[in-house]
């Protein structure tokens, strides 16, 4: 279908997709037109734009109270998820004190036409039923800009940014409002075809041709080449210059008028002869000429551009490099991966009940205090170095209080012990803090509390053969995951750095361009799903990584990419071959759970608990509007678990192409490829990096050796 005016001219794209690592706000977009567009920031988003509107005329009103969710889903024309320890988070960690509310983002279908179609929309209709008012279109539209800017004319040759075609169709065709130039036509170029439109016949012009590089700088801005500024620079002799390291002002460069009067006027002439040449820029006035030989090479100075919150909107600081000198950008192909790299994070849904700051009460906190001050010490007092974990599992709180005559429920034992077993010192990683929440919901209960929607789990009878390696493994039949984007970056990817013991992460830029105290909501995803959940026996694992010590600090002493920077950062932390166990089992049995329960491994995702306090795995999947079927939590049980495991491990000591894989030692991926360990880069959370075979089944070294 061709596109002929501005109403037509939509990308569809999947609501999973616009927080992924691909197509998030500020990322560049390739349309079904064969043009580049750059996602918005998201306080432009319509759905996102009319909520806070809502609320801020909300508390207006209200003595500055906020809306109820339910107010908010019923008249404000979107969903909230609800997450509240997600919420909580992400006011902490990204600094927004006002954020009140994640929005789910609303999936809005286009016709055969390519017009949307908002009226179908369930948020429409119930907007409609409960106030009257009807959702304009915008209010589901996700903006974006086309983006690099600078396009020429098959035809003439002429090479212009976008601003200046825009106002030459206007001149040209008379149509003042745009409405026929999208996608970006060329006004030189009628094809002397024409459709009708209001009973009256349009002409139709081609195309213009968009050039596909840019400039990035690893502070997250992004430019376009100043391809003027470029041309006198390199008539001048200056090419040189521009390729230095150091840097070049290329964007302020003092360019003189053209010698037959004026400024030059550009033409963009192709250079089919030379492989290595982009072609050539010609001034269409005086004839000079400047090739692009080498143009990939150029490092001009930052001026800090962000065009996301608007073509032409710059950062408020000069930008900087680490060492506080100008920040020096590089040139890159628009589908190069280094343009873009999401900071996504996502959230396990826990239900309030399980969370150690649930306010209790006087009934069940005398029942704690007890616990803290009289039963527990008496304990420490018959053996010192009884852990509260083990103290739990070999008492009764129902029995222990009722001898203290207190009645409570087995439920409200359950949440007593949660408060006990949580642990007083937070972490100085937001992020491990944060996922250890999770963890230790799964490690401290052996099945799901009652009345906790969205969370259903319990464990397993651990077969004998598996007890040496793994503490317990749980089904976890209901599972919800929230995913947002924090924020991206560019170049490489952020790096975390321990700072005085503190894990600083580089956040990169924001997706938002609010005050920070402006923003109350943000967009988000959640999906119903079922997962399997693997602790490791820490103890031996700790004794596996004892004994081969010497072997391990030069094993996982790879050298290190731009790329794999960042996680080898990661790995180190908390011992890297604690990671490799753990990131390679989750992937050997996610490609054996493909053969067992009929889920394509791109259909399963990983969750790794991972660092001095955590050695766990979570195998989930979020497929369908209710997540699965049960094909997932049904492999979990004794029986099938324990041959799927064996039989992993088994398959994990041959692989089709040993012995080159097996012997592999040069990257952070050892002992692992496509044939026996990769798997899809959407099942995986470290991007396909950090594996290695041999630390599970060497047989020197591997941890399960023994059961080979």
């Amino acid at each position: 279908m061709e596109i002929h005016k501005d109403i037509q001219y939509n990308q569809g794209i999947g609501k999973y997709k616009v927080l992924s690592s691909n197509a998030g706000v500020g990322s560049i977009v390739t349309t079904k037109a064969g043009f580049f567009i750059m996602p918005k920031s998201v306080s432009f988003w319509g759905f996102v734009r009319d909520l806070n509107k809502q609320i801020e005329n909300y508390r207006d009103s209200n003595n500055n109270k906020d809306p109820d969710p339910e107010y908010l889903s019923r008249f404000a024309g979107v969903d909230i998820i609800n997450d509240p320890r997600f919420v909580d988070f992400l006011k902490d960690n990204q600094g927004i004190p006002q954020l009140k509310y994640l929005i789910d983002v609303p999936h809005l279908s286009l016709s055969n036409w390519n017009y949307p179609k908002e009226k179908d929309h369930p948020l429409y209709l119930r907007c409609k039923e409960n106030t009257g008012h009807e959702l304009k279109p915008d209010h589901f539209y996700i903006p974006a800009i086309h983006f690099p800017r600078w396009f020429y004319s098959r035809k003439e040759k002429y090479f212009k940014p976008l601003e200046e075609w825009e106002s030459l169709w206007k001149q040209k065709t008379g149509d003042t409002k745009l409405q026929y130039f999208a996608p970006p036509r060329d006004p030189y170029t009628n094809t002397n075809r024409s459709f009708k439109d209001n009973n009256q016949l349009i002409d139709i012009y081609d195309t213009l041709v968009q050039i596909p590089i840019l400039l990035i700088c690893k502070n997250g801005h992004i430019s376009d080449i100043p391809w003027y500024e470029l041309f006198c620079a390199g008539i001048d002799h200056k090419m040189e210059d521009m390729k230095k390291p150091a840097g070049f002002e290329l964007f302020d460069y003092p360019c003189q008028d053209c010698e037959k009067g004026g400024r030059h006027e550009l033409q963009w002439i192709e250079n089919r002869n030379n492989s290595e040449s982009w072609g050539t820029l010609k001034c269409k006035k005086c004839g000079k000429t400047h090739g692009l030989e080498g143009i990939m090479n150029i490092h001009p100075y930052c001026k800090g551009d962000t065009p996301w919150n608007g073509y032409g909107t710059k950062s408020d600081e000069p930008c900087k490099d680490v060492n506080g000198a100008k920040s020096v950008m590089q040139m890159a192909l628009v589908t190069s991966n280094s343009v873009y790299y999401a900071d996504s994070f996502n959230s396990l849904y826990i239900p309030p009940k399980y969370m150690p700051d649930e306010i209790l009460g006087p009934l069940l906190q005398k029942v704690l205090d007890l616990l803290n001050t009289r039963w527990y010490p008496k304990a420490l007092e018959r053996k010192p170095n009884l852990t509260k974990e083990t103290y739990m599992e070999q008492m009764d709180i129902v029995e222990k209080a009722y001898d203290s005559e207190i009645d409570i429920t087995q439920e409200q034992a359950e949440i007593i012990k949660n408060h006990f077993l949580a642990v007083k010192e937070v972490s100085k990683d937001t992020h491990e803090q944060y996922r250890f929440e999770e963890y230790r919901v799964f490690t401290s209960h052996s099945e799901s509390l009652p009345q906790t929607p969205n969370l259903e789990f319990k464990d397993i009878d651990l077969p004998t053969d598996l007890k040496p390696y793994f503490k317990k493994i749980q089904q976890v039949d209901t599972l919800a995951m929230t995913l947002t984007q924090l924020g991206f970056s560019r170049v490489s990817m952020p790096v975390p750095m321990r700072i005085g013991g503190t894990v600083v992460r580089n956040e990169g830029q924001r997706i938002f361009n609010e005050p920070v105290g402006k923003v109350y909501s943000l967009p988000a995803n959640q999906s119903m799903g079922e997962g399997l959940f693997f602790e490791f026996n820490k103890d031996a694992v700790d004794r596996w990584m004892a004994e081969y010590n010497e072997l391990f600090k030069t094993r996982y002493n790879q050298p290190e990419g731009e790329i794999g920077k960042a996680l080898k950062a990661e790995i180190d932390q908390y011992g890297a071959p604690k990671f490799y166990l753990l990131h390679t089992f989750s992937h050997i049995i996610m490609k054996e759970l493909e053969f067992s329960c009929g889920y394509p491994t791109a259909s399963l995702q990983e969750r790794l608990y991972y660092s001095d306090r955590m050695c766990g795995v979570l195998i989930y999947t979020v497929d369908g509007t209710e997540g699965s079927m049960g094909g997932l939590v049904w492999q979990g049980q004794p029986r099938l678990i324990e041959k799927i495991i064996k039989r992993a491990i088994n398959n994990a000591k041959e692989c089709s192409s040993d012995p080159l894989c097996w012997e592999n030692e040069d990257q952070l991926n050892l002992a692992a490829c496509f044939s026996c360990c990769l798997v899809s880069e959407t099942s995986c959370e470290k991007r396909d990096l950090g594996l290695d075979r041999r630390a599970l089944v060497d047989e020197n070294f591997g941890y399960f050796k023994e059961m080979l």
